[in-house]
């Protein structure tokens, strides 16, 4: 488990902690999980809703620290997660969107079965070709 510190003036207010997943019933293992954790409060859910929102573009990065939220621009992450944590209409408003959004994408497939698919050579067998011969030769090839 890695540990970042997130600093607020020189008080310390909380961590970035990263974990990795050992063992899972419900989903593959050896995934990892990132968030936030504010001392006395639990997870940051404006962080949450932050990097959600970055991963699906509804909040949208327009440099190297500034991004554009709801027609605003912030400069760094801690602002945009200010705005969110004072207004909760605008943070609920930004989940609902969210979960729209993840009720409605597709489900991927894991990436080792698309390379199956694609490496292995597709041919068509039409029924005209009904002698043996040429079905062995088709399936040689």
């Amino acid at each position: 488990m890695e540990m970042m510190t997130m600093n607020f003036c020189v008080q310390i207010i909380g961590s970035q902690v990263t974990v990795k997943i050992v063992k899972n019933k419900h989903a593959p293992p050896f995934r990892t999980a990132q968030f936030e954790l504010e001392f006395g409060k639990g997870i940051c859910r404006s962080s949450e809703l932050f990097d959600l929102g970055l991963k699906h573009k509804l909040v949208k990065k327009t440099g190297g620290a500034y991004y554009s939220f709801n027609e605003q621009q912030f400069h760094g992450k801690d602002a945009v997660k200010a705005f969110l944590t004072k207004n909760e209409s605008v943070a609920k408003e930004l989940e609902m969107e969210l979960r729209r959004l993840i009720q409605t994408e597709p489900p991927r497939k894991p990436e080792a079965e698309d390379d199956l698919l694609d490496d292995s050579p597709e041919e068509i067998v039409r029924p005209e070709t009904s002698s043996e011969e040429d079905m062995a030769a088709i399936i040689r090839a």
